[in-house]
């Protein structure tokens, strides 16, 4: 049994096959007819009724506003069309919800202040899709709503009254590739609106950002748009964000990178406090002494997110019996901020195989953020006791709601209900999947290379897992502020070779112990001091069988 009780499953042992030729067949590329191109914007439905509409309100230079969501798509689809429209010389502006005052979407609160502002073109990205009864206010009262979106699309249908819907899942559109995020959708209309490409590659730096962060699919566009804004981003023209990778002291590139340490600073500011922070850097066009300032605002924020995020999770944990798990694990804290639940109920998820729904108690009510699994649709439950909420909202494996804590109880009980029904006969100890074994001759800079060949990895076109058998560890520590992390060093192809394994430090003995080890590991380039070496960064191990 590994550390951490998973399953592993070795996914392609076929002798026949190079370890490239199983990771290949594994993601279904030897045959892959993905189009990994960037397409015509004008193949969404409304496109040229959106593009039309704005360079008419930039002509009677009428008052525009993009509307974003508080996260990093958001944040970066509204940084990509307000760069585009300044470059065209609209009369522009932004506003974004407030995660504790505002909550998600765009609201009546929103539209009646930009009707006193007379505006007369509201954008929505990454966001209103759902917002019907907004949108339909705005047109009452002589403001027009284009909508950019990805959300899923409500069973009512798309607003009758936006004038524009870009969304490509939109069933009366041609587009060819429906996963666009957000900011996928941002570059889009950015690129319509300035078909000759002028710049263009500081907007797909940013739609990068967002596709990554909101776990786009990289495969087809969405692989174009990160691997052409990776290459970008080491020499962004934007000096806001050149700062937050600064300060996160990056030195190459990679859609990890973003994921783990530019994502997580931009999310901060949306988690824990105001998004204006991060979207104010990602506007930036000149230097100045508040881009520091801002920086290190930001960096403050997302240090404080990861100790509360650190802190919340051992006291989840302390509520669990690991020996007794629940068919869904449910916990509430007043002390839990609504930034951080959402992390706190997919790391319970992830490492209980288990739905987890975590609540921030407000006293008369909660707010809850719930993670879920393949196996159990989280939204599809919470929606059979939607009579319960006051709102609600999500997809099969991350959904919210509100309620009032005169029904906390009773919803507990039907979800465990509804957990139970569903899971009762399903295996749900946790499971590794792995590529392939690796022989260690293989591991080498010349390798990691043909590797990156295949990136950006992410969602769809996952990061390589690898196997060793009979490694011996050596110089085992704890590494982190909380020693939350564990480090070692092993010989490989007689070379010392390093290996990292995040939020692992606790099994520090448990490897001290065995003489030798199994290990499953992404391989990596690690940059230190300018010097590269070769890095396991291991996701689990177990004691070698003698």
């Amino acid at each position: 049994m590994s550390v951490l009780g998973k399953k592993w499953i070795i996914k392609n042992s076929d002798s026949a096959q190079n370890t490239f030729e199983k990771i290949l067949e594994n993601r279904g590329l030897l045959d892959d007819k993905d189009e990994k191109v960037l397409h015509d914007p004008f193949l969404f439905n409304d496109m040229k009724k959106a593009v039309a509409r704005i360079k008419d309100a930039i002509e009677k230079k009428e008052r525009i506003v993009i509307f974003g969501d508080y996260d990093v798509d958001g944040i970066t689809g509204t940084a990509i069309l307000v760069h585009v429209l300044k470059q065209l010389g609209a009369t522009v502006s932004y506003r974004l919800p407030h995660r504790v005052d505002d909550g998600y979407g765009l609201s009546e609160k929103f539209i009646d202040e930009l009707l006193e502002k007379d505006v007369k073109l509201l954008i929505t990205t990454d966001c209103g899709i759902s917002c019907e009864k907004e949108i339909e206010k705005a047109a009452d009262n002589g403001m027009e709503t284009i909508v950019t979106d990805h959300h899923t699309i409500p069973e009512n249908g798309v607003p009758s009254k936006a004038i524009a819907i870009l969304h490509p899942k939109d069933p009366k559109s041609e587009y060819p590739f429906e996963g666009l995020t957000g900011a996928g959708v941002a570059l889009k209309l950015a690129q319509a609106l300035m078909p000759d490409g002028e710049s263009f590659s500081s907007l797909v730096d940013l739609a990068a950002l967002g596709t990554v962060a909101d776990l786009g699919p990289l495969k087809g566009e969405n692989w174009f748009i990160v691997k052409r804004g990776l290459g970008n981003l080491m020499k962004t023209k934007l000096v806001g964000l050149k700062k937050i990778m600064d300060i996160a002291d990056i030195k190459e590139m990679s859609s990890s990178s973003i994921g783990y340490r530019i994502a997580p600073r931009i999310n901060a500011a949306g988690r824990i406090g105001n998004p204006y922070l991060a979207l104010s850097l990602l506007l930036q066009e000149d230097e100045s002494e508040k881009i520091s300032k801002w920086g290190n605002e930001l960096e403050a924020l997302n240090t404080k997110r990861k100790e509360m995020t650190f802190e919340a999770q051992k006291q989840v944990e302390t509520l669990i019996n690991p020996e007794y798990l629940p068919y869904i694990i449910m916990a509430e804290s007043p002390h839990w901020h609504v930034g951080i639940i959402g992390l706190i109920a997919g790391r319970m998820a992830e490492k209980y195989m288990r739905p987890s729904i975590i609540m921030q108690d407000f006293g008369d009510t909660l707010v809850a953020s719930a993670r879920s699994r393949d196996s159990f649709n989280i939204i599809e439950a919470i929606t059979k006791h939607k009579d319960l909420l006051i709102s609600f909202g999500g997809h099969a494996q991350a959904a919210g709601f509100n309620i009032k804590k005169e029904n906390l109880s009773k919803f507990k009980r039907a979800m465990e209900k509804e957990a139970k029904t569903k899971l009762k006969n399903m295996d749900l100890k946790p499971k590794l999947e792995i590529d392939c074994k690796i022989d260690a001759k293989e591991i080498s800079f010349d390798f990691i290379k043909e590797l990156n060949e295949l990136s950006p990895f992410g969602i769809g076109n996952s990061q390589p897992v690898f196997m060793l058998t009979g490694l011996e560890p050596q110089f085992i520590q704890q590494v982190g502020k909380e020693k939350q992390h564990l480090k070692f060093s092993t010989r490989i192809n007689d070379k010392d070779v390093g290996s990292i394994a995040f939020r692992m430090g606790e099994f520090a003995d448990d490897m001290r112990k065995h003489r030798k080890i199994d290990v499953v590991f992404h391989l990596e380039k690690n940059v230190w001091r300018n010097k590269a070496q070769l890095q396991l960064q291991m996701l689990d191990f177990r004691k070698t069988s003698d």
